[in-house]
């Protein structure tokens, strides 16, 4: 479990990130800093499966997820001037988009890991993003 320390802290820091920074609009609203930041998380996964292999980019997938989850419920306890910070509508499908998408993004990768070293990370990211995107906003 040591050797995916780094990609578990990665991953949650990622997550932590992206769940704050969600809350922050820029280009009247059209984006959110946490745009930036989310996509490293597909990255993280990408190396650890690289590196690891599936079982391993799983798990930290997994913690991510926990994270994701344990941010969320902080989340809804904070009461904004509109309501909770977090609405159990946004984090159910942050969550469900999140994992979805992470364990297609290894399943994509794996299969084309033996191809070109670049070929792998990008067309598991962009498939991925795609779906992830899709989930969320349905």
């Amino acid at each position: 479990m040591t050797k995916l320390l780094p990609g578990v802290i990665a991953m949650a820091l990622v997550v932590v990130a992206s769940n704050i920074l969600v809350q922050f609009l820029i280009l009247d609203g059209l984006l959110t800093w946490g745009a930036f930041t989310y996509p490293l998380a597909f990255l993280v996964t990408d190396i650890m499966n690289r590196v690891y292999g599936a079982a391993a980019a799983r798990r930290v997938v997994y913690v991510g997820l926990v994270v994701g989850i344990i941010s969320s419920l902080i989340g809804s306890q904070i009461v904004l001037e509109f309501g909770p910070a977090v609405a159990l509508r946004v984090a159910i499908g942050s969550a469900s988009a999140f994992l979805v998408a992470q364990l297609l993004d290894i399943a994509v990768f794996n299969k084309l890991r033996d191809g070109s070293w670049w070929k792998a990370p990008l067309v598991s990211t962009i498939i991925s993003s795609i779906v992830d995107t899709a989930i969320f906003f349905t």
